[in-house]
């Protein structure tokens, strides 16, 4: 009789084990919105500003390309290329020619990389200059871009976020791309591929917390001075990052992070073990957040990196729905080598993409979504209410089911509103 009493007590013990663990597994980041209702749609779009791979294809002329030994990447990238004018006034005409629930335009979220190496013949012979947004290497000029993008900015439709400082370790480049004379020579094109370069990771875990913390803080002047407002989330380069890192970031007031699902974590195992381990890490990441917000990319519009560019838009679209069927906001991937190439014919595809998805989503006026940055989303996660500024409109949602209080504060000009259940507020600012 004791031992049947024994058992019974072992298979409930199992039970409430595996419970806890079934709950573990399947755990994400609790929410306050009703997303099935809501429809909301995210782009998140990395590498913008990035004065590289090359200023223009011509570059590879003569040349072996594969000589210069960068690593490996999708064949596309050999002549992604920085972007010009149009390429931004294109994205941000597709971005204003829908309009979701709310009667805002659609808008795009490019992540921005803030500083550029450039190796230029001085007095004194060939040196390495920095360069910091606005400001780009000669090689790459590209007049009236930056006019383009802070039209873009002021009609609303164009919403800057943060990439990156460099995109690569800085000293790593400039220990490596004066190994040969082909690099050499690259380098002195404005290319920014070197032996190597596919793994010299800018926040590689051999890099000092010290120095990541100095290129951050610098990366957030240079932010603020040319967006006008501090950086609101974060996505690492090469999904490359460390515990440390998020450490780092939230002491430095970024709480935003995207894509921890890819995430590349240099400190796990390789293999089956390291997947584990990435799992189990992420689980427990997301269980003891505190005030970081996680923002997964769940649905992916990347054209130019596959054979059927129509199939890639209605997988996207599919996708979309099941997220938010799933109770999630849809959060579209899609780099900027889909929108800013040196060959016309990718830019135009790439376009046509994006264009095609936009009106796919928007197609049913009767269930229109809502078209929101990272900013929107976490806030609307966490408190079920949100203030961002677009262009020159204050915009404020309200999606729960009571009123509430909304409190604006953005440089120094604070402010209290109430909104009304599952409402919106658009107002000059």
């Amino acid at each position: 009789m004791a031992s049947l009493f024994s058992f019974k007590k072992f298979v409930a013990l199992v039970v409430v084990l595996l419970f806890f663990l079934v709950c573990f597994i399947t755990y994400e980041s609790p929410g306050v919105v009703d997303w099935r209702s809501l429809r909301g749609i995210a782009f998140e779009s990395d590498d913008w500003g990035l004065a590289g791979f090359v200023p223009r294809s011509d570059i590879w002329q003569g040349h072996n390309r594969e000589d210069l030994s960068p690593g490996k990447f999708p064949e596309v990238y050999w002549e992604s290329t920085l972007e010009d004018s149009l390429m931004v006034a294109n994205l941000c005409k597709i971005m204003a020619s829908v309009k979701g629930a709310d009667g805002l335009s659609a808008v795009f979220q490019p992540n921005y990389v803030m500083s550029s190496l450039s190796y230029e013949k001085g007095p004194e012979g060939w040196v390495w200059k920095r360069y910091d947004l606005p400001q780009f290497p000669p090689t790459y000029e590209r007049p009236g871009m930056w006019d383009a993008v802070q039209q873009g900015i002021s009609s609303g439709v164009w919403y800057p976020e943060y990439h990156a400082t460099w995109h690569y370790d800085p000293a790593m480049r400039l220990e490596s791309a004066l190994q040969t004379d082909f690099s050499v020579e690259m380098a002195k094109a404005g290319v920014t591929l070197f032996p190597g370069s596919e793994f010299v990771r800018e926040l590689g875990p051999w890099r000092s917390k010290s120095n990541l913390k100095d290129e951050l803080a610098h990366s957030q002047t240079v932010f603020k001075n040319s967006f006008g407002r501090p950086m609101g989330a974060i996505i690492a380069p090469d999904y490359t990052w460390d515990d440390r890192c998020e450490k780092l970031w939230q002491e430095m007031g970024v709480f935003v992070i995207q894509a921890k699902r890819e995430q590349r974590n240099p400190s796990l195992h390789k293999g089956l073990s390291g997947r584990v381990e990435k799992f189990i890490k992420r689980q427990w990441a997301v269980l003891t957040r505190g005030p970081k917000v996680y923002l997964e990319r769940n649905c992916r519009l990347e054209p130019v990196q596959a054979p059927d560019a129509d199939l890639v838009v209605q997988t996207c679209v599919n996708e979309t729905y099941r997220a938010w069927e799933k109770g999630s906001p849809a959060i579209v991937e899609t780099h900027r080598v889909n929108f800013a190439h040196d060959d016309p014919k990718i830019v135009q595809l790439g376009q046509n993409a994006l264009n095609s998805y936009v009106q796919s989503v928007c197609d049913d006026v009767r269930s229109l979504p809502v078209f929101l940055v990272d900013k929107e989303i976490s806030q609307l996660q966490t408190r079920g209410v949100s203030w961002v500024i677009r262009g020159n409109s204050l915009v404020l949602r309200n999606a729960t089911h009571s009123r509430r209080l909304v409190f604006v504060d953005h440089q120094k000009q604070s402010r209290w509103f109430i909104l009304a259940k599952n409402s919106v507020y658009v107002t000059k600012w």
